[in-house]
């Protein structure tokens, strides 16, 4: 694959110029605007199919800047990923890289691909929302969270997240409208939307959400369309015996084929005794998927997904001290016997710096839900200016 060299047209030159006028900007308007930064670097190594292992190191420069008028607010987010190593010349990596961006709008670009060496720039949010205390308004690229499980989210169809992935936290984001009607200080009807476009695997997407409180329980329930399919589903969330039980489920009827449901549930404490002063916190979770096995590959960031259709997720953490904290994640397939465990250990090496040693471990029989996938050994430093 050819080094891009010259930069495609359209909004990639419109995200590539917004990245010198972003600090022009926030330097012309002070008083109404703030630039902001992160720095994450994370070097890693993945074990392959022949039995070796191959690293890579991933630097990646976020720029933001907010600004504010009244009602009206403008943000911008705009990164550069270098990824070095040997990763970066496997097949896997280079098929990777050659599928488009899953966002309706080209907002992103390769600047070079030579080598070991990979170089990138996108878009990662660019908004303006219109806020008028009763009634919201959002248009651009942004992220629309919803639902209430914390390893799995069903109702979340715009950017579920596998929590097996090497960075969790990272969210595409989605292009499109998100408006809000609020018409009690909890209670609110939400309509998401955003345009179609097959050639980058965008599903076009409408969906009406009613979100409230009810008896001290946050309950939602949406109806819409994603792409072919009728989607029907809901949420909550409630404190039960001093912890957080939550559901959420969510029932497609696509237009060809079988109807299917996907469900997750949980419940969440904080163990606290004089052994324990700072808390353990605890996390049970199961994922019913019923989409599991179909033949039909839904689009990048469309749904959940996964081999098999029963999924326990399991999570604690713990803070040793002020300045370091334990963590760790395990998902035990429950049908062919495989595993996902994740180990976590960051220090707060300053205020403003995070570094985290982590690892990936999948164990399983070739076939089931992580028995292909190869085990992962990262240190990540995150720094924010």
């Amino acid at each position: 694959m050819p080094p891009a060299e010259v930069l495609r047209p359209g909004l990639t030159r419109l995200a590539l110029a917004a990245s010198w006028l972003v600090p022009f900007a926030a330097w012309a308007a002070p008083w109404f605007s703030e630039l902001r930064g992160s720095y994450r670097n994370l070097p890693f190594f993945e074990e392959q199919p022949v039995g070796h292992a191959r690293g890579a190191d991933l630097n990646r420069l976020r720029l933001e800047w907010d600004a504010a008028t009244g009602p009206l607010r403008l943000h911008l987010a705009y990164d550069h990923e270098l990824l070095a190593g040997g990763l970066v010349n496997t097949p896997a990596f280079r098929a990777a890289v050659s599928r488009p961006y899953p966002t309706w709008a080209d907002a992103d670009a390769r600047l070079l691909q030579k080598g070991a060496v990979y170089w990138r720039y996108r878009l990662y949010r660019g908004w303006v929302s219109l806020d008028e205390g009763k009634a919201l308004i959002k248009i651009g690229r942004q992220r629309v969270a919803w639902g209430t499980g914390r390893l799995w989210n069903p109702t979340d169809r715009f950017n579920p997240v596998d929590p097996a992935a090497l960075e969790p936290d990272e969210k595409t984001g989605v292009d499109g409208l998100l408006a809000e009607l609020r018409y009690s200080a909890s209670g609110a009807l939400q309509w998401a939307a955003g345009p179609g476009r097959g050639a980058r695997g965008v599903p076009r997407r409408s969906v009406l959400r009613l979100r409230d409180t009810v008896g001290g329980v946050d309950v939602s329930a949406l109806i819409g369309r994603i792409g072919e399919e009728t989607v029907l589903g809901g949420d909550f969330a409630a404190d039960v015996r001093d912890g957080g039980l939550h559901a959420e489920a969510l029932f497609s009827r696509p237009a060809q084929g079988a109807s299917w449901t996907q469900v997750s549930a949980g419940y969440e404490y904080t163990l606290t005794n004089r052994w324990l002063p700072s808390g353990l916190y605890l996390l049970a979770e199961y994922f019913f998927n019923g989409a599991a096995g179909r033949s039909a590959v839904p689009a990048p960031g469309d749904r959940l997904s996964s081999r098999v259709r029963h999924l326990l997720g399991f999570a604690a953490g713990y803070d040793l001290t002020p300045l370091w904290r334990l963590e760790a994640t395990v998902i035990a397939d429950a049908v062919k016997g495989s595993a996902f465990i994740s180990p976590r250990l960051k220090w707060s090496v300053a205020e403003d710096v995070d570094l985290t040693a982590l690892a990936l471990w999948f164990t399983g029989a070739t076939g089931s839900e992580f028995g292909d996938r190869g085990n992962v050994w990262a240190l990540q430093l995150d720094a924010w200016f």
